[in-house]
Parts: structure tokens; sequence; C-alpha cells
């Protein structure tokens, strides 16, 4: 089966990319960061797959500890997904993780 993806939004706080089949029954990849703590410095990573229309298991640990989880949950969601695809959605993964990459590194 082949499927049409596309970003449906992108930002700095939250990331949703999708793929459709043929019948048109839609997929997403959603990755949200949520600020937490008394000054908001702390950032939870909220991240989630619902292929609740195309009626297979959907994909949402109960805490996202490693930014690697989420590019390894995206390899398995875009396993055929084009080239040009996943170059785009790796950028808007990355600029939505940068505030948490930039605190990893440090």
């Amino acid at each position: 089966m082949s499927y049409k993806y596309g970003i449906f939004q992108s930002s700095p706080a939250s990331c949703i990319l999708y793929k459709q089949d043929e019948d048109g029954n839609q997929s997403t990849f959603n990755l949200f960061l949520i600020p937490e703590g008394e000054g908001k410095e702390e950032i939870t990573i909220l991240s989630f797959i619902d292929n609740e229309q195309m009626k297979i298991a959907n994909w949402s640990p109960h805490d996202v500890t490693d930014v690697k989880e989420v590019i390894h949950a995206f390899s398995g969601w875009a396993t055929d997904a084009p080239l040009m695809f996943e170059i785009e959605a790796h950028k808007s993964m990355s600029h939505c993780l940068s505030s948490v990459l930039k605190k990893e590194e440090i």
C-alpha cells in the first residue's frame, strides 16, 4: 500500500505529521513540548502515533525520556516515506525539539 505523507503543523512547541492511505484514512505522528515547573524551565516531551482511522495499533509511551525514542518511533511509522518528506519531517522535528536538544548538550 502506498501512502501520501505531509506536515499538518510545525512550530517550536509542536509538530504534527500525517500519512494517508488510498481510502483517505489517516495516521498522525504527534510531538508536543510542554513547559513545566515553577518557572516553566522544565520541558516534558509528549509524543504519540494515532492510527485510529487505519485500525492499527497506536503508539503512546507513558513518558518520553529520550529524544531518540521519538526518532525511533518516527522511523518505524514512516518506513516507506519518500526521502523529501523524511528530510522535511526531520527538519520540522528538530525545530520543535531544539530547546530540548540544547539543554541535553549542556
